[in-house]
């Protein structure tokens, strides 16, 4: 199938890896480790595996969603629904991207102030981070594919420091296996999808790729690794750590990686939290390009304008927030929502396409 937009605005099938990778890989696998065993456990990383088996078959609807209306979702949503209805759930999905934009942005400051800048105002580092998101979104999507491409910097340099941390490893910790039921297992599962949530951008740039029917071995490859990183990294949190050690760690990751000793590097951590921004900053740029997009679509505002508001709302909000407990509240809050979209919401238009599809034909 050939895109409807101009091809100097598309990207190559091969770069869905990477806008996958970079949406799902951001500032939560510095935290995931505790959330996921409050109540799986140390067995919890069995829930990573079947939530990524969910996850891989509903990247398969989304395909097949937007197969059928060769557009993106706010079409599928017109198609589907009429101009009203449609328009409310567009108006949803608006605000769905921003908000995640928004959780990361706001966690990545704090992450910064904790570990890097603890005199430093939220204002002054959420001043530079807009700045520089302003940069890469105002570039438009090649722009921001270009900068998830380079997310693989981060991986190359980070991802090593991870196995320092074996030389104190206690393989005990993971037994007895299957120690859990089923129902806290599952409720493990429904922790852990936050972490996944962004793959669903998906529904906005599949027409800004080339040959999109191609890409989607791309799609799964990219969440197949996303995934694997996620367990790798849960087991040696899990061989580290002691349950009631994790449950006292905010940042398991981060502690981890304090153990990596280099010379003339002192606390290696600084250099961790930085280099992390190259992948912080394209999975930000994803998101608000996807609700920014869906703007201009909407109420036909152009992306520009829409974008510079978008930021001046995410500096107020950012400052507003100054507290963990509220914005651990926000995540919360939009976890809930996240995962009747992802699991009751995107099965039910799946559905729902196929059989208006099928009458209309």
């Amino acid at each position: 199938m050939k895109s409807l937009l101009d091809e100097r605005h598309l990207v190559s099938s091969f770069y869905v890896f990477f806008l996958i990778y970079t949406n799902i890989i951001g500032i939560g696998i510095m935290s995931f480790q505790r959330d996921i065993t409050k109540d799986a456990g140390y067995d919890a990383w069995i829930s990573i595996i079947l939530s990524s088996i969910s996850i891989h078959i509903l990247v398969w609807m989304i395909y097949r969603i937007l197969g059928i209306a060769k557009n993106d979702v706010i079409h599928v949503h017109k198609f589907c629904f009429g101009k009203w209805i449609g328009g409310l759930f567009n108006i949803f999905v608006i605000f769905y991207f921003l908000i995640l934009a928004l959780i990361v942005f706001r966690v990545y400051i704090e992450v910064v102030q904790v570990w890097l800048f603890p005199l430093m105002k939220t204002w002054q580092i959420s001043l530079i981070l807009l700045v520089l998101i302003y940069y890469v979104v105002s570039g438009g999507f090649r722009v921001i594919t270009g900068m998830c491409f380079w997310t693989i910097i981060p991986f190359i340099i980070l991802f090593p420091l991870n196995f320092f941390s074996l030389e104190f490893a206690n393989f005990h910790n993971l037994l007895p296996v299957f120690n859990h039921s089923l129902k806290e297992i599952v409720s493990s599962s429904k922790a852990m999808l936050f972490q996944y949530v962004g793959f669903e951008t998906l529904f906005m740039f599949y027409p800004f790729i080339k040959n999109p029917d191609r890409s989607q071995k791309w799609a799964h490859f990219g969440l197949l690794f996303s995934s694997l990183l996620y367990l790798i990294v849960a087991l040696i949190t899990f061989v580290f750590f002691s349950e009631g050690q994790l449950n006292h760690t905010i940042w398991p990751t981060l502690a981890e990686m304090k153990i990596a000793k280099f010379p003339l590097i002192e606390r290696v951590e600084f250099i961790v939290v930085s280099i992390w921004l190259l992948l912080i900053l394209p999975n930000i740029s994803v998101k608000i390009w996807a609700g920014c997009r869906a703007i201009k679509k909407v109420i036909n505002v152009k992306q520009r304008i829409s974008l510079f508001i978008v930021l001046v709302l995410f500096f107020i909000i950012a400052n507003v927030l100054k507290e963990r407990s509220q914005i651990e509240r926000l995540n919360e809050m939009y976890s809930n929502i996240a995962f009747y979209f992802v699991y009751l919401y995107i099965p039910f238009l799946f559905l729902y396409i196929h059989i208006k599809h099928k009458i209309t034909k």
